[in-house]
């Protein structure tokens, strides 16, 4: 296939080296330059492109989708998270409608990885015969270093925009679907700035999503056994990732009415393996017992390549665009600056 990237920064440039280890021809488009094109008008026209990716900063999502679309109407784009700025929904709705045969879908990795399907898998299995109590997913990670070099700066989303579309992926995957939209549809109990989104209400398990770009880790406890490096335990057990250190405490966990827990641990080898970021596990814990799996695999490519297969097959006019997701988490942003201007 031949694939156009328009953007080549961090997150386009790993596109780029994906689609091209799988034999696929790519083409990239960057003003800044160190691109093949430096705007999507200097792609040749007679070109037949199968697929684009917009992995642009998101303030430019629609703006290339446009000018995309206009190019070619029944276009297949595969556009990074979020798809826009919230303000901009509605005008990206619009956009869709305007072009009824184009395929856009929002880039999901965390919804196409197998160790989340694995971990989904089992959550359902015991689901049949214990129910499910409570849901925590945390995000954590020490971005102060990235953030002092212009990284990780989301205006509109805030913390929001970083973490948590990966992490209601992994809950989307774990919650039926029906109960799943009316988590979305629910206000939260508690929303905090670090940031912890906590809802309890009839007919949902206890749901809490936290996520800290300072290193703050909010559960030890949940996660932190999964870990066998004494460095990483260290810091897990002192609830804190330093100033600059690469480590990622990323795990989702359900709790059953009986007790038994089974948990999802990315990136678990830290410390024990250099291949650390391709190894995670799915832990399944009760009184007097456990078991685990560890799935290897770079899931970031399998989602890649899974998207681009999706878009291939995809009829005209199928868009997967994420948008309750992308009004859920613009409400959670509202509420955090909400609770930053009261506290100023």
């Amino acid at each position: 296939m031949k694939i156009v990237i328009v953007g080549t920064g961090r997150i386009g440039s790993r596109h780029a080296v994906c689609f091209r280890e799988a034999c696929h021809e790519v083409v990239t488009v960057d003003p800044r330059g160190g691109a093949d094109f430096g705007d999507v008008a200097r792609v040749p026209a007679s070109w037949s492109v199968d697929a684009w990716v917009i992995a642009t900063p998101t303030a430019a999502h629609l703006r290339v989708l446009g000018e995309i679309l206009r190019r070619c109407p029944d276009a297949r784009v595969l556009l990074e998270k979020p798809a826009c700025y919230p303000l901009e929904i509605a005008d990206l709705q619009r956009m869709v409608r305007r072009y009824p045969r184009s395929r856009i879908v929002v880039n999901d990795v965390y919804g196409r990885s197998e160790v989340v399907r694995l971990f989904a898998d089992s959550v359902r299995r015991l689901n049949g015969t214990d129910q499910m109590k409570k849901v925590t997913i945390e995000f954590t990670k020490n971005r102060e270093f990235d953030v002092a070099n212009g990284r990780f700066v989301d205006t509109q989303y805030g913390e929001a925009g970083y973490e948590y579309f990966h992490m209601l992926s992994i809950l989307r995957a774990v919650l039926p679907t029906e109960v799943y939209q009316r988590y979305l549809r629910t206000l939260p109990d508690v929303v905090t700035p670090e940031m912890r989104v906590r809802t309890a209400a009839e007919n949902l398990p206890d749901i809490e999503l936290y996520a800290s770009s300072a290193g703050v880790i909010g559960h030890a406890d949940l996660a932190g056994f999964a870990f066998p490096a004494s460095a990483a335990k260290q810091h897990i057990a002192c609830s804190s990732i330093p100033y600059g250190m690469d480590l990622r405490y990323r795990f989702a966990d359900v709790e059953f009415d009986s007790g038994r827990h089974v948990t999802l641990v990315f990136e678990s080898q830290y410390g024990a393996d250099p291949d650390y970021k391709n190894k995670h596990t799915v832990h399944i814990r009760e009184a007097g017992s456990s078991q685990h799996v560890m799935v290897s695999g770079n899931h970031f490519n399998e989602a890649l390549l899974l998207q681009l297969e999706q878009l291939r097959k995809a009829a005209e006019g199928a868009s997967v665009l994420r948008l309750p997701e992308h009004r859920f988490l613009a409400g959670l942003s509202w509420a955090t600056s909400t609770v930053l201007c009261h506290a100023i």
